[in-house]
């Protein structure tokens, strides 16, 4: 693995991509050189079995994967379902083609591990109630009735699940109800509050209309590189997508078709987020498809959504290709007050970086900033912009691993375990990876999946926990960088929904403006820790703090200390 610390400045760098449409050539320019950046680097130390996470995620045979549903899949959630301030953890399990045709798919439930304070987790999947009883893919925490406490939506092959959190340390399984259980196979979920009627609304994403009983097979033309694999997604049939606005009295209502997101082109979606691109208040919603052009909802405020992803270049790469869209995630990378895109794709490709330019479209600038030639042998997944090394822009995470074990007997170059990426941010609109830099849990090499993001030891830094097909849980604790300071901002809403997601956040310090917007759902399959995180550098105060509420009040704090997890409440 190379490791790009610096290049030097005006360098021309050539690189050929061998994709599906031949040899592209591209030139780029990299502007920056070793003096003019020396980024603080963080390191990670591999934590999760001295912290217990010690579940095996099953997912189909280990040996072969046959067939697509055993290699697509593993997310996972953060949660602080016991509302003590430290942040618990949902991990999805999957299943085999045997159990599942069986009806046995308990026999791989997930589990909910409980935060200890001191390093460690405690499986509770059984007392508190949430084991599930189909193959899992998927999972997000979100409080759908807004009574203070998170819920947990597990989206699956076969009907999903709705939990809602009971306030004493159990759920209770209240989908039929609330009239949410997607019967299809559904990949992602995410939610925001579409209308801004102050209830979170639910967005699943659908991959296959896909039998369990019925399925196709390997064969000669089922190929990647020449060899057999397993057959999909082309060549089948597309699920489309779910919107479930939240009627605000623990029932939801289908309305996919009439708002305008039911995914008519059949699709094979992967991933979504929600995020206020052209910040006139209202979410807008990004789809990730695999294999297809990805979808930019643009939300028109009455309800509804126009499809714009072709026309604000966000549906295709640069060349004019589709890809093969994995993960996802809405920030705003560069300070700038917009929210710009990162998609990460299959091998043989690029991960994509989109720059928001405010005028209604972005600009694919994956090979400007340093992402392009650094992951075109992975095939990435989960992914999040988040500042890892607190000084004062966000840094980029990736998530690798193949879908098909037999590369590794050809000798393709590309493995079927992969390393996580980490690219830090230089300020300049680039980034640098410092993967081999990062400390030895970088280093590991597992099929991994699903990443989330959260300081699950409230520090300060914000650590990483990764799925990996048949394996344990990684669980990637950041030591941080001494010196640097942050903060941690936990919002209470009472207008808006009880934990604003979709409030956007604002933190000013000497000469640095960053913006954060809170939602649930983005990675892959997955859901991050439920606060804002910002790491200001040297600055030891906050020189002014702004909540945009998804209600459109306004909430400022001046001169807030640094190193806190300060709780803000809308109206207060």
């Amino acid at each position: 693995m190379k490791t790009i610390l610096a290049r030097p400045s005006c360098v021309l760098r050539i690189t050929y991509f061998l994709g599906g449409l031949g040899s592209i050539i591209v030139a780029s320019y990299l502007s920056f050189s070793a003096e003019e950046f020396s980024p603080p680097i963080p390191t990670f130390l591999e934590k999760g079995h001295e912290a217990h996470l010690d579940y095996i995620v099953v997912s189909g045979d280990p040996l072969e994967k046959r067939f697509l549903i055993e290699s697509i899949g593993g997310g996972l959630a953060v949660i602080d379902y016991n509302n003590d301030g430290w942040m618990d953890l949902y991990i999805t399990n999957g299943g085999t083609i045997e159990t599942t045709r069986s009806g046995q798919g308990s026999k791989y439930p997930g589990a909910l591990y409980r935060n200890n304070h001191d390093g460690t987790f405690t499986d509770v999947t059984l007392p508190a109630g949430v084991a599930n009883r189909y193959w899992g893919k998927g999972a997000l925490a979100f409080d759908f009735n807004n009574d203070g406490w998170q819920d947990l939506y597990l989206v699956n092959y076969g009907p999903n699940i709705l939990y809602r959190n009971n306030g004493d340390g159990t759920f209770t399984d209240v989908t039929a109800k609330a009239g949410v259980g997607d019967p299809r196979w559904s990949a992602a979920a995410a939610a925001a509050d579409y209308d801004r009627d102050g209830n979170l609304d639910l967005l699943v994403v659908n991959y296959l209309d896909y039998d369990i009983n019925h399925l196709p097979v390997e064969g000669k033309f089922c190929s990647y590189r020449g060899i057999p694999v397993a057959c999909g997604p082309r060549g089948l049939k597309g699920a489309g997508d779910s919107l479930y606005h939240n009627n605000g009295d623990g029932t939801f209502t289908d309305v996919s078709e009439q708002a305008g997101v039911s995914d008519k082109e059949g699709y094979y979606g992967l991933a979504a987020a929600w995020g206020d691109f052209d910040n006139d208040g209202y979410p807008d919603l990004y789809v990730a498809n695999d294999t297809t052009p990805n979808y930019l909802y643009r939300n028109n405020g009455n309800g509804t959504f126009t499809e714009i992803g072709a026309k604000a270049g966000v549906a295709y790469s640069e060349d004019g290709r589709e890809q093969a869209g994995m993960g996802v995630d809405f920030e705003d990378y560069n300070n700038d007050g917009l929210l710009d895109l990162v998609v990460t794709n299959f091998s043989d490709d690029y991960n994509t970086l989109y720059r928001n330019t405010g005028k209604g479209f972005f600009v694919d600038v994956s090979t400007s900033s340093g992402i392009a030639e650094d992951s075109y042998r992975d095939l990435s997944w989960g992914t999040g912009f988040f500042d890892f090394n607190n000084d004062g822009f966000k840094d980029l995470f990736v998530a690798n691993g193949h879908i098909f074990p037999q590369v590794d007997r050809y000798g393709f170059k590309i493995s079927y375990r992969q390393q996580n990426k980490l690219y830090l941010n230089n300020g300049r609109e680039g980034f640098v990876s410092v993967t081999g830099l990062a400390g030895p849990a970088l280093q590991a090499m597992k099929s991994y999946r699903g990443a989330v993001f959260a300081d699950f030891n409230n520090d300060g830094a914000i650590d990483v926990a990764v799925v990996a097909l048949d394996d344990r849980p990684s669980l990637l604790m950041n030591r941080g960088v001494p010196g640097n300071h942050w903060i941690l901002i936990k919002l209470v809403g009472t207008k808006s929904n009880r934990f604003g997601v979709g409030a956007r956040v604002t933190v000013v310090t000497e000469g640095v403006t960053q913006t954060r917007e809170l939602k649930a759902g983005g990675s892959f399959a997955s859901c991050n820790d439920p606060r804002a995180h910002f790491g200001v550098g040297k600055s030891t105060v906050i020189q002014e703090l702004l909540v945009r509420w998804p209600s459109g009040k306004v909430t400022t704090v001046k001169q807030a200390p640094v190193d806190q997890v300060l709780t803000i409440r809308e109206g207060s």
